[in-house]
């Protein structure tokens, strides 16, 4: 790991110490700081340090209670940050600026040892495809899991232009589609023919964000809930490109069309499976490609929302 978070913030101001103090429960986060290369757009490399602070800016109303607690002035519902909740940041990982080998392995190895260790890995990207590295880290220490893509896009990750161990398996090789049942939200635009005959292959499934604005966030949040009735675990991919750009232009990619920010922390905080989460990845956000700031403040409050009752709690007025 790196010698220091950022000059003096780490993700919702958890703990900044090393791997052999994850603990069973603890939400562990490290960043990997891989950037994009041709022909997307490169700025992933600033994701997980603009991530953590739009996290902390996220959770300021909290902190600045000396309870912890807030009430919506929409709902009228009181909720508080626990303050009891076990979180580490390791840091980024060293030496991980680039998508290669060297770096899918460290970040295979960090998420298996937090895995084993009773922790949550939660990855702070960087390019989509250092996802490859985290299910690679689960496949190996964990039983059967769910896969919950939130995601404008359906390729498989390559590195140098051969699929991984870990996603060829899980798209190709294996050939009981209930071993690793998928579901992608927010799949937008035109999406190569084998792309989609991947996801036909097990039997996955797909809501576009197309369905999501014609039918509204429900039918979205019912196909994950009913996703977690069929999954005891599921890994949860934030792809923050998923988020349309007029809304949010910092990621290496273009999506017209796609999901609002309302709409995906709506999603994701209505449904519900923060208990089942065996690991999170939340990528693509290149916070040097939107002088506004939205991207990395959306897809850092995406990341709260799905994290849910792990770190929020309502409390009666």
């Amino acid at each position: 790991m790196s010698e220091s978070t950022t000059a003096s913030t780490t993700y919702a101001g958890f703990s900044e110490t090393n791997i052999e103090e994850v603990s069973q429960g603890s939400i562990v986060v490290f960043g990997v700081p891989a950037d994009s290369t041709l022909p997307r757009r490169s700025g992933c490399s600033n994701g997980p340090k603009a991530l953590r602070r739009a996290t902390m800016g996220a959770l300021g109303c909290y902190f600045n209670s000396p309870s912890k607690t807030v009430v919506s002035l929409d709902s009228g519902k009181a909720t508080r940050f626990r303050s009891e909740v076990i979180g580490i940041d390791l840091g980024d990982l060293a030496d991980c600026t680039e998508v290669t080998i060297d770096t899918l392995k460290q970040v295979e190895q960090v998420t298996a040892g937090v895995h084993e260790q009773g922790g949550l890995p939660v990855l702070l990207g960087g390019d989509g495809r250092i996802l490859e590295g985290l299910i690679a880290g689960l496949q190996s220490s964990s039983s059967e899991f769910g896969l919950l893509v939130i995601s404008n896009r359906l390729d498989i990750p390559r590195v140098n232009g051969l699929a991984s161990k870990a996603l060829s398996s899980l798209m190709t090789v294996r050939t009981k589609p209930e071993n690793y049942p998928l579901l992608v939200i927010g799949a937008n635009g035109i999406q190569p023919y084998e792309n989609w005959k991947g996801i036909e292959d097990i039997q996955g499934n797909v809501i576009s964000a197309e369905v999501i604005h014609e039918q509204g966030v429900e039918v979205a949040v019912n196909a994950i809930q009913q996703f977690g009735l069929q999954n005891k675990q599921i890994l949860c991919v934030i792809d923050a490109g998923v988020l349309d750009t007029g809304y949010a232009a910092g990621t290496p990619g273009l999506n017209v069309g796609g999901l609002t920010p309302l709409q995906l922390t709506d999603i994701l905080s209505k449904a519900n499976v923060a208990s089942q989460l065996v690991g999170i990845g939340v990528t693509d956000v290149a916070p040097l490609l939107d002088a506004r700031g939205h991207s990395q403040y959306a897809t850092a409050q995406a990341l709260l929302a799905i994290l849910g009752d792990r770190l929020f709690e309502e409390m009666s007025l």
